[in-house]
């Protein structure tokens, strides 16, 4: 069975919804995937009744849950080794925590392929404890942190400064070390030589990703990730179609005499593609997909296509549109069949002549573009984690 998610939905999902699956069964072992120091703390988590607690399916809710229950942990802790210099500290970074998870805006791991802190992301968001030292006046060693080791963990920094930091605040190394989140992954990138081809997979380490990510370089190919996942509009129509040339005025009441809403635009030679989508075609939580080419007819021709697309980009001088969808499995819950999600799969086409021939190779990802940089090619797809659902497996040449 195959189904998938309209992309209004599917952003949302994926920015803000973390993973529901059989497992973590409990709050407390979802809390053991954000920060492994919670395992240290499992009588503490029984007491609190964690280990009963049903999870939190909301990523961000999650995160706020964390910090909001270490800080009253940490409130109720008696301190009589601290100096009153410290004991005042540590009243107020606990009152600073509370001010951050109300914010519930932290880092997106948008640079590694598993949960992992961030201490800055590329847009500001800074880690639970990375604010404490932002609010303490430390921000040139925040910014210095981001810059040479943004990944680090609060237990491995090896700095004076820090050290000094530290020691005042009247917090314990063990409870930064505990209040520091790890983040889920977003997305994976793939070297490609050739799409469509029969390969075994390389895939981006994490300091790889690092610095293929940085978004002061300026490599973005035609791809419409950074738009639909990092905080910004999916797509500036008016000013997208006076960078282009192509045919004619595109008729765009046309489509919508057809109920189908833009989703993302190009030019290809001297065509206008686009993307589009009906969002109450097929009933709730499906959409009907479709692309459209702006003819010298001034007509639109259209292609169905047979799972979700989202993103146009070029690779070797061919145009690509890529896409993704999910397969469910039967399980038993309270008696009654239901369907569960099982993987999450690439969907790519590639436009020879006037068809859109399909990519009959499985990239284990819904596919959102190709990232370039040098002489060097990565394909970029990211996976549905609110559904639960988990990477198609991808058959290689050593499977043969």
């Amino acid at each position: 069975m195959k189904a998938f998610l309209p992309i209004g939905l599917l952003v949302g999902c994926m920015m803000f919804a973390q993973a529901k699956s059989l497992k973590p069964n409990n709050l407390y072992a979802q809390l053991c995937e954000v920060n492994p120091e919670w395992r240290k703390n499992r009588p503490l988590a029984q007491q609190l009744g964690l280990l009963q607690a049903p999870t939190i399916y909301a990523n961000q809710d999650l995160l706020a849950f964390h910090v909001q229950t270490l800080q009253k942990i940490f409130a109720k802790r008696a301190t009589p080794h601290l100096s009153p210099t410290q004991k005042r500290n540590r009243q107020q970074h606990l009152a600073i925590l509370e001010e951050y998870w109300q914010l519930r805006n932290c880092p997106r791991n948008y640079y590694l392929p598993y949960r992992n802190p961030v201490f800055i992301d590329h847009e500001g968001r800074y880690c639970a404890v990375g604010y404490l030292m932002l609010k303490s006046g430390k921000k040139e060693f925040c910014e210095a942190v981001q810059r040479n080791n943004n990944f680090i963990k609060i237990r491995q920094i090896q700095s004076q400064e820090f050290d000094q930091w530290q020691h005042q605040s009247g917090l314990s190394l063990d409870e930064l070390a505990w209040i520091q989140p790890y983040y889920i992954p977003q997305t994976r990138y793939e070297e490609v030589t050739t799409l469509g081809a029969r390969r075994t997979p390389r895939f981006l380490d994490s300091l790889q990703t690092l610095k293929l990510n940085r978004p002061s370089d300026d490599y973005l190919y035609g791809h419409e990730f950074s738009k639909m996942f990092m905080g910004n509009e999916l797509i500036d129509v008016q000013g997208t179609l006076k960078k282009l040339r192509y045919w004619g005025k595109p008729d765009w009441k046309a489509l919508e005499r057809q109920k189908m809403e833009l989703v993302n635009l190009t030019q290809y030679g001297t065509h206008l593609y686009v993307i589009a989508n009906n969002r109450n075609a097929g009933g709730f939580g499906k959409a009907q997909f479709a692309i459209f080419k702006w003819t010298k007819q001034k007509k639109w021709e259209r292609f169905n296509v047979q799972f979700p697309v989202y993103a146009f980009f070029t690779y070797k001088g061919k145009l690509y549109a890529g896409g993704g969808y999910e397969t469910y499995t039967k399980a038993i819950e309270d008696g009654r069949s239901v369907d569960k999600p099982q993987y999450t799969h690439s969907y790519l086409l590639r436009l020879d002549g006037k068809n859109w021939t399909k990519i009959n190779q499985e990239y284990g990802g819904i596919v959102f573009g190709i990232y370039k940089k040098g002489n060097k090619s990565y394909l970029a797809t990211v996976i549905n984690t609110s559904l639960g659902s988990k990477r198609a497996p991808i058959l290689s040449k050593a499977n043969r």
